[in-house]
């Protein structure tokens, strides 16, 4: 017997082939590479597959969420605003329109458009509001100040859902013609307006026969100036600190100044503050002016004075207090002013109020939390350190029946 007949014999590499076992020193049956590199190509495509309609699935997803969210459907927003304010506003709203906004399930969109306060106070305070004669029923209304806003609150309270707010504001100055502004020197305060309409009032500044100070009191479209310059003169002549009552606004003595500064002011042109105020700056030969001063807002006169090299009329801050166009923002209520309509409003002047966008109106020349323009030879943007509170509503029809009938309800 061999002596290697206890293990029994070992096969060789080619008996284990045979055999359909791997040889010795190999883990496992053999795998040529293109079969790997195939297998990995088809697993790449499959993940590949798998990710896209993953991704898919979200975006249905995400537009059935937002289609969900709009289920009410699209919804304008309409709002009416003074001419002046009413461009900047517009360019707000398109700003606000493309954050695709949501409220109550409509899908909103803010529409601005520029309206006459008077035209929207008939309108208001009709029986019925007309659209064909004044459009879309407003959700809310932007006028250049509180004058408007009194007079529909006083005649028709009603309407307003809450109390206004204003959303920026313009100080009313005098736009004077430069030489006498010069020889008043500082000296004119809105208590002495009712008295520089007399006869020679002038002559206290060194000009005896330019006759009196000749101030246009406009009363056409935009002419709120008017209204709050009459407003100061009833303030300083009665000696309110305080917000001007209907009680005070009848005084005899308040009553007549606010007659006086009324007495014969010179009519120019279409009756507009833009026409007086031209008037004061292409003035020939001063002592021959048909008018000299006229009160305007300190935004109007930037607007209309911003390209001039030189100062052709002067701004004049009379001494007391200023009085101050706030460019109230009145929420309407009713039947017509549904609440995503409301909502979307209260979301809107908010989304205004954010310093982006205030910028854009601030850079018009309004005041607000924004940089102001760079002064001109005109406006210098100066402070204002003492607002005229604006009177209670009574009191404010009351002068506007003096002085801007338009203001006034019928």
């Amino acid at each position: 017997m061999s002596k290697h007949s206890t293990g029994g014999e070992q096969p060789t590499d080619r008996q284990g082939a045979a055999d359909g076992r791997a040889p010795a020193g190999r883990k496992g049956p053999f795998i040529a590479r293109p079969l790997v590199a195939v297998a990995l190509i088809v697993i790449l495509v499959a993940a590949v597959i798998t990710a896209w309609t993953k991704l898919g699935d979200q975006i249905d997803d995400t537009a059935t969420d937002e289609a969900a969210s709009c289920v009410e459907g699209k919804a304008t927003v309409p709002i009416v605003a003074d001419p002046a304010i009413a461009p900047g506003l517009q360019r707000i709203a398109q700003n606000y329109n493309h954050t695709s906004p949501i409220v109550r399930d409509h899908c909103v969109t803010i529409q601005v458009r520029p309206a006459d306060a008077r035209a929207t106070l008939e309108g208001l305070t009709a029986r019925n509001w007309d659209s064909q004669a004044f459009g879309a029923f407003p959700g809310a209304w932007i006028p250049e100040s509180s004058v408007w806003s009194a007079a529909l609150q006083t005649e028709k309270p009603e309407a307003l859902q809450g109390p206004p707010e204003s959303l920026v504001s313009s100080p009313v100055r005098l736009a004077v013609e430069p030489e006498l502004a010069q020889a008043a020197n500082d000296r004119i305060g809105w208590a002495d307006l009712p008295d520089l309409t007399l006869a020679n009032s002038l002559s206290a500044f060194g000009h005896r026969s330019w006759g009196s100070l000749r101030m246009a009191m406009p009363n056409g479209p935009q002419s709120d100036a008017t209204a709050l310059a009459a407003q100061a003169v009833a303030a300083a002549t009665a000696d309110e600190k305080d917000a001007l009552t209907l009680a005070e606004v009848n005084r005899p003595r308040v009553n007549d100044a606010v007659e006086q500064l009324m007495s014969a002011p010179p009519r120019i042109g279409d009756g507009s503050t833009e026409a007086a105020v031209e008037a004061v700056a292409t003035a020939g030969d001063p002592a021959d002016a048909k008018v000299r001063a006229v009160p305007v807002t300190e935004q109007r006169l930037y607007s209309l004075t911003k390209d001039d090299e030189r100062a052709r009329v002067t701004a004049v801050a009379p001494t007391g207090s200023t009085p101050v166009a706030d460019y109230p923002v009145v929420r309407l209520s009713g039947d017509q002013v549904p609440a995503h309509i409301g909502d979307a409003i209260a979301e809107f002047v908010t989304f205004v109020r954010k310093p982006p966008q205030m910028k854009i109106l601030t850079g018009m020349g309004f005041r607000g939390a924004g940089p102001l323009p760079a002064a001109t030879a005109t406006v210098k943007f100066g402070d204002v350190a003492d607002p005229l509170p604006a009177p209670e509503p009574a009191a404010t029809v009351a002068i506007s029946k003096l002085v801007l009938p338009a203001a006034v309800p019928k």
